[in-house]
């Protein structure tokens, strides 16, 4: 099993699971659409996680694995799963909307791939991503309640993210557009 982890910042109460965009390959993205109460926005190359909270850092994992994920305990909740298909060269990292590549946390896992801080699928697979999410149910209300706290300055902690691939079949590698 491969791993990746990492502290995103959410801004705008979103951040991303996407691909790099690999030397040759068409780099139009396709905007989420956040006209949705869904917590995971698909787009071509990209997942789009919707926290409840605006503003804070998170502590997320994507792995790949080859089975389904065995019950999590009631802390973690599957937000749902959905088909990845990698349309560029299947290197996944976690980002945010304004200040980019997660960090690396104390303890962080590399899965093996030294520093490239990206996960590789093969691009020749379609894969099943389960998202989970730990915290959720009330981290608007802790939120709140932090910001209410003359000492407030606690920016993390609030909700958790694990996005799981498990490969479920073959396609067409992608090419590049030119």
């Amino acid at each position: 099993m491969d791993i990746l982890s990492g502290v995103v910042s959410i801004e705008y109460s979103h951040f991303y699971i996407s691909e790099h965009i690999e030397p040759g390959f068409d780099s139009t993205t396709q905007e989420p659409d956040f006209r949705t109460d869904a917590p995971v926005i698909l787009t071509p190359g990209q997942l789009t996680i919707v926290s409840h909270v605006q503003s804070h850092d998170a502590w997320v994992t994507i792995m790949l694995a080859e089975t389904e994920p065995v019950q999590q305990t009631e802390e973690w909740q599957l937000l749902g799963a959905w088909p990845y298909r990698p349309v560029y060269g299947g290197r996944m990292g976690i980002s945010g909307p304004t200040t980019g590549p997660a960090t690396p946390a104390m303890g962080w896992l590399s899965g093996g791939q030294g520093d490239d801080r990206s996960l590789a699928l093969d691009p020749a697979m379609v894969y099943t991503v389960h998202v989970y999410a730990k915290g959720r149910q009330d981290s608007r209300d802790r939120y709140e309640a932090a910001m209410e706290r003359e000492e407030w300055g606690i920016h993390e902690g609030f909700e958790d993210y694990v996005a799981v691939f498990i490969p479920t079949e073959r396609q067409a590698k992608p090419r590049p557009t030119s």
